[in-house]
């Protein structure tokens, strides 16, 4: 699902054309996840649908069998143009991304790992408010990252 920079105060939106939109996030979420964010339905006939393309490249957490958060590091992967590709299925295109050496990448592509409704929530939030995006999860998963620096 992608986020985009816009937002309402009263739940009321006069035509949105989202191809014109500034896109903040996508992340991969479950069923569950989707109805938990859900405030309301939106006219199809105001919202225009973006026709930017699918997200190509994520990044794949690795598990961490040292102890500490239970995973650490990744591995940026390709999806393919239309997000046809599982995860799973993948093609590696850069194993063990570094802070060092791959802060841009791990900067500009996000995690495959699911989130909760929570998570997501608590992100938008403290972007509208502060207008930082920060990725909790992608700053426990490389350590010593911040992502709103």
């Amino acid at each position: 699902m992608r986020y985009y920079n816009i937002a309402s105060d009263n739940g009321r939106w006069g035509r949105v054309n989202l191809s014109e939109v500034e896109p903040l996030f996508t992340l991969l979420i479950g069923t569950i996840v989707l109805q938990n964010l859900v405030d309301g339905k939106v006219s199809d006939k105001l919202i225009k649908p973006s026709l930017q393309p699918c997200e190509r490249y994520w990044i794949k957490a690795k598990l961490n069998f040292d102890g500490g958060y239970p995973l650490k590091g990744g591995q940026l992967i390709e999806i393919g143009a239309d997000g046809d590709i599982d995860t799973l299925q993948a093609i590696v295109v850069k194993d063990d991304l570094s802070l060092d050496s791959d802060r841009d990448l791990i900067s500009k592509y996000q995690l495959t790992s699911m989130r909760g409704d929570n998570h997501i929530r608590e992100r938008l939030v403290h972007f509208f408010d502060r207008g930082e995006d920060r990725d909790l999860l992608k700053e426990k998963v490389f350590p010593g990252y911040r992502s709103d620096s």
